[in-house]
């Protein structure tokens, strides 16, 4: 199942003889490796770099037309919503990745956050237009008008776990409640502009988080503050959370940690979680309380046992830029996040491998080098590729197509490394670059090929191409 997850755009985007290319990068533990492997002896061979397990990043969503500003999963887990800069919502299919009917329009500036009610069936969205919105989920139209009040950017919003109060908060330094059928409100303030709110578990408190670098826990009926701020961060505080339980606070700051509060004394557990190298943009507890995940400006999402706080496992990369939003699927075993390069990423949870390959080779970068050896039966070639990321996928694939051509190819033939960089590029390049593109969409989201050492044996190929190839391979000079 994970193979077909991992490499479902290139299969059903190819025949037969095309995506067979996708076996030698699976896992060199993965069932289909191990099974297929042997049925299939001469396809290409990764040398170096090959990974053992299955990427934690489990697929990327395309859609929005600029930063993804917020992510959640729905209460069963089946859907993913996201806000964007371009303005609109998005519902997505947790498992498939595509979209789930039309984008929900009515934002006149960009969404800055987005959460789903207790029952799955409302959307609440929050923006710098200043307005709240609530939105029916499944028939994708908004829910009465605007809940208007806010002053300035509504950064964060949230329903109560009873489904009858929304939570937002704002640049105009407030915080304020609303009946989410009525839109009744409740307003009490920072110092400095309001970065994220959540409600408590039992709906009787309010987290707010603020550029003043405190934490604030509020009455949620009486509209007061309890105790004193939560002070400890050094600079703006991005993101808060309760605990599944309530009796804990997870917070995250420009000043790289994040740190977990006593929801009821007021105090700091611990130290800080430091391991991110800029701002924490993002924090969430995961269902069972037992793990935090963090998003930061560093490109990487992070998961910490939250009783021990340490961090577990390397940081999940592969984002392009900061991380803006996280959060875990209700039973925990996933995460997704959201990035300002426009994608939403889903991540295995449970795994603590990195999910982006370490380059053994050091080449300088744009170059393509190939040395072949013959031993009489065929052409061994090892080929090193170091360019940029979507060139790295689009000239290994080329490579399979024209391997089984190429160890046809005496050793002799072959003049000079120069030569087979002229025909990837002269010819494979422009005739199958946007089949490679189809293809390399989907592979790209799992692996790194930087420096990576590819063993070439031979693979399948469509006979035009061989005939095309063998001729070319063959002019004088």
């Amino acid at each position: 199942m994970k193979f077909i997850h991992n490499f479902s755009t290139a299969v059903a985007t190819s025949t037969p003889h095309l995506y067979i290319s996708a076996l030698p990068f699976a896992p060199a533990n993965a069932i289909p490796y191990g099974e297929l492997r042997i049925k299939f002896p001469r396809i290409a061979k990764i040398a170096e770099g090959h990974d053992k397990d299955w990427p934690a990043a489990q697929g990327s969503l395309w859609g929005h037309t600029s930063h993804v500003t917020s992510v959640a999963f729905s209460p069963d887990g089946t859907r993913i919503v996201s806000g964007s800069h371009d303005k609109t919502v998005r519902v997505w299919d947790a498992d498939g990745g595509v979209e789930i009917g039309s984008p929900l329009q009515g934002h006149t500036e960009g969404v800055r956050s987005v959460a789903f009610s207790p029952d799955g069936t409302r959307i609440v969205s929050g923006s710098w237009d200043k307005t709240v919105r609530v939105w029916d989920a499944d028939r994708g139209v908004q829910i009465g008008s605007p809940l208007q009040g806010h002053t300035s950017v509504v950064r964060s919003v949230g329903f109560s776990p009873d489904g009858t109060r929304i939570v937002s908060g704002s640049d105009d330094k407030t915080v304020r409640v609303w009946d989410a059928d009525r839109g009744v409100q409740i307003g009490r303030g920072h110092t400095h502009w309001v970065t994220s709110v959540a409600l408590s578990p039992d709906s009787t408190r309010i987290v707010s988080g603020s550029w003043d670098n405190t934490v604030r826990v509020w009455d949620a009926d009486r509209g007061v503050q309890i105790g004193s701020p939560l002070q400890g961060h050094t600079s703006w505080v991005r993101s808060v959370a309760f605990s599944p339980n309530g009796t804990r606070i997870v917070s995250g700051s420009d000043d790289k940690t994040v740190r977990v509060w006593d929801a009821d004394r007021g105090v700091q557990i611990g130290s800080p979680l430091q391991g991110h190298t800029s701002w924490v943009r993002s924090v969430a507890f995961s269902p069972d309380g037992t793990r935090i995940v963090s998003g930061s400006d560093d490109k990487t999402v992070r998961v910490w046992d939250a009783d021990r706080g340490v961090q577990i496992g390397s940081p999940l990369q592969g984002h392009a830029e900061g991380v803006i939003s996280v959060a875990f699927y209700p039973d925990g075993t996933r995460i997704v996040s959201g990035s300002d390069e426009k994608t939403v990423k889903v991540w295995d949870a449970n795994k603590e491998a990195r999910i982006i390959n370490d380059a053994q080779v050091s080449l300088p970068s744009n170059e393509c080098y190939i040395s072949s050896s013959h031993n009489g039966e065929h052409t061994t070639l090892q080929l090193y590729i170091v360019t940029s990321i979507h060139f790295h996928i689009i000239q290994c694939m080329i490579c399979m197509l024209l391997c089984r051509v190429i160890h046809r190819i005496p050793s002799h033939a072959i003049q000079s490394s120069f030569l087979l960089f002229q025909l990837m590029h002269c010819m494979a390049v422009r005739t199958f670059v946007y089949m490679i593109n189809r293809l390399s969409t989907n592979v790209l989201d799992f692996m790194k090929m930087d420096g990576l050492k590819v063993h070439m044996g031979s693979c399948f190929c469509g006979c035009l191409l061989a005939t095309d190839i063998h001729s070319i391979a063959h002019l004088p000079g």
